[in-house]
């Protein structure tokens, strides 16, 4: 597996973020337009892109990652344990200190995937609450100190 910094307007990223989107339907939080990404990240498995992620600055201290997909195909193949990693890491050079996320209620396995990588399961983040369709997640990323 091979994990790719890209510009937002990489076309393997665009048809990821379109085939995640399709696939969630209307059921969770609409997610922010890959212009406003801070980063984005392709993950290629034998040279095909099967999953993406992005972040952007949710504060001035906060890293939201956003647009994580993974193509079900792939998905025990982890694509998601080399993405998230570098999202947080460009998060951290970048000065963020913590990364916050949503993940659909309904979906044990993103949100064990995002606490076997250390974030913990919180009430809300910001403006957004977590409800019956999403719930919220965060980690530190720095040095341990939140700020």
């Amino acid at each position: 597996m091979k994990i790719k910094y890209v510009d937002v307007t990489d076309p393997d990223l665009c048809a990821l973020i379109r085939a995640g989107r399709s696939a969630a339907g209307k059921k969770y939080m609409p997610q922010h337009a890959p212009d406003s990404m801070a980063c984005a990240v392709v993950a290629y498995i034998a040279g095909k892109p099967v999953g993406c992620g992005c972040w952007r600055a949710y504060d001035p201290v906060s890293a939201e990652i956003e647009q994580m997909y993974v193509c079900p195909a792939c998905r025990r193949q982890g694509a998601a344990d080399g993405m998230l990693p570098a999202l947080e890491q460009h998060a951290a050079a970048s000065g963020c200190h913590r990364a916050v996320l949503a993940a659909g209620a309904d979906m044990p396995e993103a949100i064990a995937l995002f606490q076997k990588h250390g974030y913990r399961l919180m009430p809300n983040y910001g403006d957004f609450a977590g409800d019956n369709l999403c719930v919220c997640m965060e980690k530190e990323i720095s040095d341990g100190t939140m700020r």
